[in-house]
């Protein structure tokens, strides 16, 4: 299958580079601007690079090749910047730029999951099961019916994760522009904690912060880009990618905006419009809410 050829492309592919590279930076663990079921991801001293943990067997080995695979066709700027495999104290990583190079203070994080379709092209039932249910008993009634959803958060005292997120049923498309991309787009001190509630019912409180509107415009014309890109199409489909959303919680500060989280490309030549809805949706979300009266 896909899984087992990626792995060995991956591995007869990168093998000169991966035993002549070592970088010298020295490393830290990330902290709290990492999560999932990997192992700790690492940051450079500089803060310029990633280390993102190989340890996801077969799956960790597709994701290396779709950052080879994708980084040719249309969607290749919108990667974080992929620099190859690297052991470290006998863990294997990949090596990829920071989303958060060069911003200073404190930062913001939106995680955005694409496509209402989570799961792999050649996923078994067992988890095409898991999933759908998952789906119905959390987001049937989230912005996962338009094809996007928030898979996480960090802004000044606001935090969405899984915990809470599935606790509230997800965020509505509504939220979105109610309080979710305001919220990002805060200067310090930004919103409050998210309240008990479920989805629609409840919002955080906005602690009279100002919003960083040109940014959220740049974001959005950036993001409209994006939507080209992959209407070109790129040699494949994409399941449960996110949109990794990263800026300083300041007026005129940096931002970023990456796709990440590509263990589940599959090459094809069959058009990806559980990817590509999703995106278009999300794009109209956003811009109803940037150009809002």
């Amino acid at each position: 299958g896909y899984v087992a050829a990626a792995a060995a492309g991956v591995t007869a592919g990168l093998a000169i580079g991966y035993a002549m590279r070592k970088r010298n930076s020295e490393w830290k663990v990330l902290g709290d601007k990492s999560g999932g079921a990997h192992a700790a991801m690492m940051i450079s001293q500089d803060g310029q690079r990633l280390l993102k943990p190989l340890d996801q067997g077969e799956r960790s080995m597709v994701e290396v090749r779709a950052y080879e695979l994708l980084g040719r066709t249309s969607l290749g700027p919108f990667l974080c910047g992929f620099h190859g495999m690297i052991n470290k104290d006998g863990m294997e990583y990949m090596e990829i730029d920071s989303a958060y190079h060069r911003m200073k203070g404190k930062c913001a994080t939106l995680d955005i999951k694409l496509g209402k379709k989570t799961w792999d092209d050649h996923a078994s039932p067992e988890k095409i099961a898991k999933e759908s249910k998952k789906f119905d008993e959390v987001y049937a009634k989230s912005s996962a019916m338009d094809g996007f959803r928030v898979a996480g958060m960090k802004a000044g005292d606001l935090v969405l994760d899984s915990n809470n997120l599935k606790a509230r049923f997800s965020l509505k498309t509504s939220e979105f522009g109610e309080w979710l991309f305001p919220a990002f787009f805060a200067s310090e001190p930004g919103y409050g904690s998210l309240p008990p509630g479920v989805a629609g019912e409840c919002k955080p409180d906005s602690r009279g912060t100002s919003i960083d509107k040109q940014a959220a415009r740049e974001v959005l014309a950036r993001l409209k880009v994006l939507q080209a890109a992959a209407e070109l199409g790129y040699g494949g489909t994409i399941r449960a990618s996110s949109l990794l959303f990263t800026r300083e919680m300041r007026q005129g500060g940096l931002w970023s905006m990456k796709l990440i989280d590509l263990a589940h490309y599959t090459p094809s030549q069959e058009v990806d419009s559980n990817f590509c809805d999703g995106l278009k949706n999300l794009v109209a979300t956003f811009d109803a809410w940037c150009n809002a009266k």
